[in-house]
């Protein structure tokens, strides 16, 4: 096949496009990140910071080789850094905004679940695909005055289908990597019978703590009407979680999770936390016939103090996991310690390919990438992931962790 032939059509909503040749690359029951609805629930969640392209490649006989999504995004730097210097600077940002603003083109979407968003038929040319998503990407960039593109989460498997990308001037680099935890137990309590006696027994304790302060755990589906329930109130414990996080990529606008709620009621699993009538604390996750994906958690930090809510939503996270038989249990980008320490989670890594939109990023980038996109090992491969490792520090000293690791949580 003449990969020079390959052409593209770009679509500034998924509703423009054709949900059959769309799905002709997507395993629907492993892929609901590429899925239309998720795609329009993003859409139309963040319609007002956002703005998408969405291409398909095709070759000379029109067969679909590749479906791709971009997003223009804006971040804050304000959100990148930390207290006193965090306030000053969203106080400046609030009378001069386009100062402390970078725009973004991604290849992706502005929802951080560690997941790519592009599609390649196997036969595809790569090479020849990816000069066209570059094209739409510098012609999205130059539109939107965007100072860097970006293509994201890319596994180590998506990594060898991008490499052609270092020939058009873009570079690798690592991004955070992901959580995940092993799958095949029944429950979480199958799965915490096979940690030793001394990380079971605060595990244990810390879920008893509910009851005891008079809390109650419900999970509900999207089709239960969560949409109705996500109220504004519910929304600030993400806010507050949010704010408190020392990465903040992007801010969930309130839509979001009620539009995914109700565009997937059978793929979306919301856990609340109830004192009396009142949520105290919630996660949002997204689940496929093998996949589970936790997305956001939001807690009342007072609560939290007393009753170990943050704690609670991850064993249910897990137990909900377990219980679906998810083959592939990702359980968000950061919080790392915890998560290995409580749940016996390992990580996989994850990279992004760079370049800049504007010849001064470029300049910079040439100058100090490795400064501005350090790299980040990882800190808990899979074979370190034993519940029995007797290096690692005992549970029971990690309710101070979780107050400041909880803090870093923007998606999960």
């Amino acid at each position: 096949m003449n990969s020079a032939e390959y052409e593209f059509e770009v679509y500034d909503s998924i509703r423009q496009v054709d949900p059959r040749e769309w799905n002709s690359l997507r395993d629907a029951a492993s892929d609901p990140f590429m899925d239309p609805r998720f795609i329009e629930a993003v859409e139309t969640g963040f319609a007002k910071a956002c703005r998408f392209r969405h291409v398909i490649v095709r070759d000379s006989q029109r067969r679909t080789m590749a479906i791709a999504c971009l997003s223009s995004y804006s971040i804050s730097g304000a959100s990148l850094a930390k207290g006193s210097v965090r306030k000053i600077l969203a106080s400046l940002e609030r009378m001069a905004p386009w100062l402390f603003k970078s725009k973004l083109i991604l290849c992706g979407l502005p929802v951080s679940a560690g997941q790519s968003h592009l599609r390649f038929a196997p036969y595809a040319d790569r090479a020849a695909v990816l000069r066209c998503l570059d094209r739409v990407a510098r012609q999205f960039a130059r539109r939107e005055w965007a100072r860097l593109i970006l293509f994201k989460e890319i596994d180590e498997a998506g990594c060898a289908d991008l490499g052609p990308l270092e020939s058009l001037g873009y570079r690798r680099a690592d991004s955070f990597p992901m959580n995940r935890v092993e799958p095949g137990s029944r429950d979480f309590a199958d799965y915490l019978a096979k940690f030793p006696s001394k990380k079971r027994r605060p595990i244990r304790r810390s879920q008893k703590r509910i009851a005891e302060n008079g809390l109650r755990i419900v999970e509900l589906s999207g089709r239960d009407g969560v949409a109705e329930l996500y109220t504004e109130k519910v929304h600030g414990l993400y806010e507050a979680v949010a704010s408190r996080s020392a990465v903040q990529f992007e801010e969930l606008p309130v839509e979001f999770p009620r539009e995914l709620a109700r565009r997937l009621p059978d793929n979306t699993v919301f856990t609340l936390v109830y004192r009396g009538e009142e949520v105290v604390g919630f996660s949002m996750s997204l689940v496929s016939e093998t996949t589970f994906h936790g997305m956001v958690l939001g807690v009342d930090y007072e609560v939290n103090a007393e009753a170990e809510v943050y704690f609670n939503l991850l064993y249910q996270s897990v137990d909900t996991a377990l219980r679906h038989g998810a083959q592939e249990i990702c359980i968000g980008q950061t919080t790392d310690a915890l998560k290995h320490d409580k749940l016996g989670c390992y990580q996989v890594p994850l990279s992004i390919y760079v370049k800049g939109g504007r010849w001064t990023m470029r300049a910079v980038l040439k100058a100090g990438f490795q400064s501005i996109f350090p790299p980040r090992p990882l800190l808990y491969p899979r074979e370190a992931a034993k519940p029995n490792c007797d290096d690692d520090p005992p549970a029971a000293t990690l309710p101070d962790v979780a107050d400041r690791e909880a803090a870093d949580v923007g998606a999960c």
